[in-house]
């Protein structure tokens, strides 16, 4: 038996909410890839790569809070919007995506950017292959947010 459609305006003050948040995220991982983290490398990095690690460091941590509290307002928003929602499938998907985005964030977080911290030698073949994995992880976050934005925009409940 498909369920009514929701009130339209609940949805759209549930979409004013999940939308934003996840274009925030999206937007502050974009930033930090392709501004922040390129300056400190050219800027900070030459003169002193420790500090260059630090910064690096905690401005990932500050990110992955940043994408809790986005993430967890855009994952309750999806859960919402999928609340009497004709066909659930697609809010249940968005919400998956985000889960594993910030599962994903947890991950690069308290493992692999703890052992990037731990290591005494930032220019050693470990710390780089670290860097590697974490660029691609911190890159799978990135396409996942994107993923789960898109589709609560392209959202509709016929």
């Amino acid at each position: 038996m498909m369920r009514k459609a929701p009130s339209g305006l609940r949805d759209r003050v549930l979409a004013a909410i999940e939308i934003p948040a996840l274009g925030v995220w999206l937007g502050a991982l974009a930033g930090f890839a392709f501004v922040s983290a390129p300056l400190a490398f050219r800027i900070v990095a030459p003169l002193d790569v420790a500090r260059f690690a630090e910064l690096t460091a905690r401005a990932l941590g500050a990110l992955t809070v940043w994408g809790y509290v986005l993430g967890g307002l855009a994952l309750l928003a999806a859960i919402l919007r999928s609340v009497g929602a004709g066909d659930r499938t697609w809010d249940f998907g968005r919400a998956a995506l985000v889960v594993l985005a910030l599962g994903l964030a947890t991950y690069e977080q308290r493992a692999i950017v703890a052992q990037m911290q731990a290591m005494p030698d930032v220019r050693s073949a470990a710390y780089h292959a670290l860097h590697a994995r974490s660029a691609q992880v911190y890159g799978a976050v990135v396409v996942l947010v994107l993923a789960a934005l898109v589709l609560a925009a392209v959202r509709r409940d016929d």
